[in-house]
């Protein structure tokens, strides 16, 4: 550990990068038929290599890629070349004086200089940060579509293949009672106990929002994800008040702030780190969650690499509870840009990569190629 601090970063490299998926991803709010997302490399003087990654929200974050690559190129890295960093505390500090708010290129950043600091150190990521209390994460089947056929088929797949998570994109259909409808076909077709959750990423207004659950016979949907726009509180008060499923927040956490402001509102969270601004604030962020009776879903967005499931990997291993499960998008890549082998998901097991740091090296070729 003492020869990870200071850390003195030689160069700085960013990589905005444009995959495609292996097939489109229908939400309510858009299609997604590409991956864009933001890798940083930071090299110490003996020529070690840290990498983070974000991929583009802007509904969550507000940033695009080539707005987070100027970020990244024009006032993080800078700030990280300037001088060393005496420890890990100093990195949050360091970002945040460098720009306001571009919360996932410095979440980019933060972890890439994590991962070069555990791999000076010679350590997995999450001995590095703590004590990891597993080595495997239940692993959450992200499944969108209008059609409910191809919707239910996919999940019967994913449940064969041992994933005991299953979420489904909501608010594709013109009735909210039809998604409703939809997700008591899956609940029969997946048993009881499958944890099947639902995500309408701001798709409803209130009124849409309680003619789904009022459709549901309650302890049908293990949770609810983000059914009304991230600022409408009052809407939430009122969901809160109806018996049915648990709510779970994703687009409506911008900070710590929101966890204690949405008490009594939600049972819990979607846990981002490009909304936090790092792999440490999320760690922070699931403590206060805990302090304050609420649950939390860690997850990568649609989609990242290897390099930001990895990290997320090594982040769940060190929470005292998983039971909500881990979303890594990794495998909806037409194809990863990882070097040493993609993060393995097994009988809907997401396993840590051995290794120092993340446990996952980029493929030069592989980024050139995708270079956007």
């Amino acid at each position: 550990m003492s020869f990870a601090w200071p850390l003195r970063i030689a160069d700085v490299a960013v990589w905005p990068l444009r995959i495609p998926l292996k097939k489109p991803l229908l939400l309510a709010s858009e299609t997604i038929t590409d991956a864009e997302t933001l890798l940083i490399e930071l090299r110490d003087a003996e020529g070690r290599s840290g990498w983070g990654e974000a991929s583009v929200a802007p509904t969550m974050t507000g940033e695009v890629l080539a707005g987070m690559a100027e970020v990244a190129g024009r006032y993080l890295g800078p700030a990280l070349l300037r001088e060393a960093l005496p420890d890990a505390d100093a990195i949050g500090p360091r970002l945040a004086r460098a720009i306001r708010g571009n919360t996932g290129a410095k979440a980019a950043a933060e972890m890439a200089v994590l991962d070069l600091a555990a791999r000076r150190a010679g350590l997995p990521l999450s001995r590095f940060l703590g004590a990891p209390l597993r080595d495997s994460v239940p692993a959450i089947a992200m499944i969108g579509g209008a059609d409910d056929a191809s919707v239910l088929a996919a999940a019967r797949a994913a449940q064969a293949e041992g994933f005991r998570h299953i979420k489904v994109k909501l608010g594709l259909r013109a009735d909210p009672r039809e998604d409703a409808a939809l997700i008591r076909a899956l609940r029969a077709a997946l048993g009881p106990e499958a944890h099947l959750s639902g995500d309408a990423n701001m798709a409803w207004d209130i009124t849409a929002a309680s003619a789904f659950r009022a459709a549901l016979p309650e302890g049908t949907l293990d949770y609810l994800e983000q059914p009304l726009f991230d600022d409408d509180l009052a809407g939430l008060a009122v969901l809160a008040r109806q018996p049915g499923c648990p709510i779970c927040i994703d687009e409506g956490l911008h900070g710590l702030r929101d966890i204690p402001a949405h008490r009594g509102l939600a049972a819990g969270f979607g846990l981002k780190s490009i909304k936090l601004g790092g792999l440490l604030p999320t760690l922070a962020a699931d403590a206060l969650l805990r302090e304050n009776g609420m649950r939390g879903t860690l997850a990568c967005k649609i989609a990242e690499t290897s390099v930001g499931a990895a990290a997320a990997l090594h982040l769940a291993a060190l929470l005292p509870d998983v039971e909500w499960g881990l979303s890594v998008t990794h495998g909806m890549l037409a194809e990863d840009i990882i070097r040493n082998g993609a993060v393995t998901v097994r009988g809907g097991q997401a396993i840590l990569p051995p290794g120092p740091g993340i446990g996952v090296v980029p493929d030069p070729e592989r980024l050139l190629r995708f270079k956007g």
